[in-house]
């Protein structure tokens, strides 16, 4: 089978990938079907994914020129996935007729530096059955962009397969100089190849076992670059990873419940994000979701990361780091870059390299900053680590200056955004589709455009920011940040507000209020943004049929023309929006909506394969079905969705660390109905730590401090 044939069927779509088997370690993933292939027809994003490029792009198993049978598959362990599969009725290579359901294929992978599989096959017949075992692997490296449907496919050079010393290579050297190649190394050799296919003929006696064993690894060598270091043993690999999954279970065991089935919802969660693990630079940050936003993102890097800080801050000081790192140094339009801004994404694929793309970084966020000095904040609130702040106080500086420079020159003294690049995103903020902002009679909105969300995001950093310099003895810069917040406040609650709806308005842009009902302003409840005297409009708005469907706030109100249960942007349900709404509500002491609104997602998680909440979900009232409707091509798993549950959790408990005061309060915390008790044996505040026990009596929730480690005043308000 010719390369070229090959690449062109890579470029079909599936309708939906959103039940692949999905296995994942460092920067290395494999998106496959339920069987374990990598299909060759409708294979849009299955793929084995390194450095934003697809190095396998067609994996086939098939039994006398037949797809097995799949009979069971699970990618439970993240790392590491089964696949169970049997025989179709076929005719053995001698002619003999062998009934359906008597040869067990059993596919096992994990990845340690590469993909290790080992298929082990069985016969229950009571005759010897010879077999022909076919592998057909193929990779059009396409880029990321390509697969995505964004960028024309790769135009290097796309080499014809290779199999020596025992070996098969596939390899690309792109337009981009780097020579990408997959080299599949089976084990026994097989008994002939031809192009990209292996095969193996197989005796099965009855009563035992053959196994063929395989290890697919992948380079991206760039022009002139030494090479490859030596990894150490697998077993030394896969010892480390495993027990870097145990110190998951262990924090999710420090978190105990009285509900089993919310144990397990939480566990996905941290195994998922351990899963999203992702390296650059010796520091460790969430990749976005797989497949499409396998990268580094500042927004949902930022915000992942923070979701989770209670149960595992290490991983915000290393994302804070890495971020400041690429922190803008200059005016370059095509990438939407500015002095002092945060990074949107990172992408280091050949359409990178080549230019054809802006992601080296691109800047094109208008969140990115804000959220940035929100989240060294809060890590600075949970761990008192000042260390890190004086590290990155030049970053915070020319953080600060930069939103000072796009708000100073505004008549509301707003941060707005425009986009510059011809390759950009026209829409800066998380609802970044192009349709995403809109009026009530559906026209977009036109640019410069001042975000609801993104205005209490700069409201909250500069009030935090402000603490700190204070605690620096920056008095005057402190007085500053305040006086501004308090300013953006009153601008915020003038401009924004719809009168006649008794709500705020998604944005401003050139042409006025985007007087549409959408969940953007409910967000600027997590930010304290929100007039008080209408918060009781706003979160009655919010639960109101159009918004609230039963299984979630949606992103925009049915009523609305541009909704659509199914749009990206544009009437779906996203769960780390609902977490973040969720922590606005339990500030604005709305403990029964908060409560209500947990519910929702906990109860859509259990619809979900192994309790994994995917990146949205459709926006169906719960009274016209009584499942989640998926979203055909979601991320899953994740990244700011596996936060959304632990984030909900910590909203419904009130925490308020205060570490460089050694002090913890807990603010009127409440347990849904279906959660008795939680206990956490060591919730680290600083250098303390406490155990703390919640338990539900009738509508309040008890809590009972039941040990202190270390100088840390525990307050509970009720």
């Amino acid at each position: 089978m010719s390369n070229v044939s090959q690449v062109h069927r890579s470029h079909t779509q599936a309708r939906d990938i959103l039940g692949a088997l999905v296995i994942r370690e460092k920067n290395l993933t494999l998106v496959t079907k339920h069987n374990g292939d990598i299909p060759q027809e409708e294979n849009y994003g299955y793929g084995l994914y390194f450095n934003d490029c697809r190095f396998l792009s067609t994996y086939m198993l098939l039994i006398n020129g037949q797809t097995p049978t799949e009979i069971l598959s699970s990618d439970e362990k993240g790392y590491a996935s089964v696949t169970m599969l049997t025989n179709p009725a076929i005719t053995d290579c001698n002619g003999k007729h062998v009934e359906k359901n008597t040869i067990s294929l059993r596919r096992d992978r994990f990845i340690a530096d590469a993909i290790h599989e080992s298929l082990t096959m069985a016969s229950y017949n009571d005759f010897p059955v010879d077999v022909e075992i076919r592998m057909i692997f193929d990779s059009d490296f396409d880029d990321m962009f390509t697969v995505r449907g964004i960028t024309k496919a790769t135009e290097g050079a796309l080499k014809p397969p290779s199999f020596e010393d025992g070996v098969l290579s596939l390899t690309y050297v792109g337009l981009d100089g780097h020579t990408r190649v997959t080299r599949v190394s089976p084990d026994p050799k097989p008994d002939y190849t031809e192009g990209g296919t292996c095969v193996f003929n197989v005796r099965l006696q009855p009563d035992s076992r053959a196994v063929i064993r395989l290890t697919i690894s992948v380079e991206d060598i760039l022009p002139g670059a030494m090479p490859a270091t030596v990894s150490p043993p697998v077993d030394k690999l896969l010892k480390g990873i495993k027990a870097s999954y145990v110190e998951t279970m262990e924090c999710c065991s420090n978190v105990q419940t009285s509900n089993h089935i919310f144990n397990k919802v939480f566990l996905r969660s941290l195994s998922d994000l351990r899963m999203l693990y992702m390296i650059r630079d010796d520091h460790v940050y969430y990749s976005a979701g797989v497949p499409w936003y396998d990268a580094l993102f500042g927004r949902d890097s930022v915000i992942s990361s923070m979701q989770v800080i209670p149960y595992n801050p290490g991983v915000s000081r290393s994302t804070l780091q890495l971020l400041a790192s690429m922190q803008g140094t200059e005016y370059c339009d095509w990438r939407d870059e500015q002095p002092g801004k945060i990074l949107h994404e990172l992408r280091v694929g050949e359409k990178a390299n080549t230019g054809e793309i802006p992601q080296t970084p691109y800047y094109g966020s208008v969140d990115s900053t804000p959220l940035f000095l929100i989240l060294l904040s809060e890590y600075v609130d949970w761990t008192g680590d000042m260390a890190l702040f004086h590290e990155l106080g030049s970053n915070v500086d020319q953080a600060l200056a930069w939103m000072d420079s796009h708000t100073k020159n505004d008549p509301d003294g707003f941060l707005r955004y425009s986009t510059r690049s011809e390759f950009g995103l026209y829409n800066h903020g998380w609802k970044d589709s192009n349709d995403s902002i809109s009026h009530s009679d559906g026209s977009l909105a036109q640019h410069p455009i001042a975000l609801a969300e993104v205005q209490g995001y700069v409201y909250t950093a500069k009030r935090r920011i402000a603490k700190l310099f204070d605690r620096l003895g920056r008095h005057d810069e402190a007085k500053r940040l305040q006086k501004e917040a308090a300013n953006l406040l009153w601008k915020f609650n003038d401009k924004f507000w719809m009168q006649e709806k008794q709500y705020y308005a998604q944005a401003l842009d050139a042409m006025g209020q985007c007087d549409v009902i959408s969940s953007n302003p409910a967000q600027a409840l997590w930010t304290e943004i929100i007039d008080r005297r209408r918060a009781d409009c706003v979160v009655k708005r919010l639960f109101e049929p159009d918004m609230y469907t039963g299984w979630g706030i949606r992103t925009l109100s049915s009523e609305e023309k541009r909704y659509n249960p199914l749009g990206y942007h544009n009437g779906t349900i996203w769960p780390h929006d609902n977490s973040l709404i969720a922590m606005g509500l339990g500030l604005y002491d709305k403990k029964d909506e908060l409560v209500e609104l947990f519910t929702s997602m906990y109860e859509a998680a259990g619809f979900y394969t192994s309790y994994r909440l995917p990146e949205l979900f459709g926006g169906y009232h719960r009274e016209e079905s009584d499942i989640p409707i998926k979203y055909p091509v979601a991320c899953s798993p994740q990244a700011w969705s596996s936060g959304a549950i632990p984030y909900m959790l910590t909203a419904a408990l009130g925490f308020i660390p205060d570490a460089l005061n050694q002090k913890l309060k807990l603010v009127r915390p409440r347990l849904p109905k279906w959660l008795e008790s939680v206990r956490i044996n060591s919730l680290h505040v600083g250098n303390a730590a406490c155990k703390l026990e919640f338990r539900r009596v009738g509508e309040s929730t008890l809590v009972n401090v039941m040990e202190k480690r270390g100088e840390l005043e525990v307050e509970v308000v009720y």
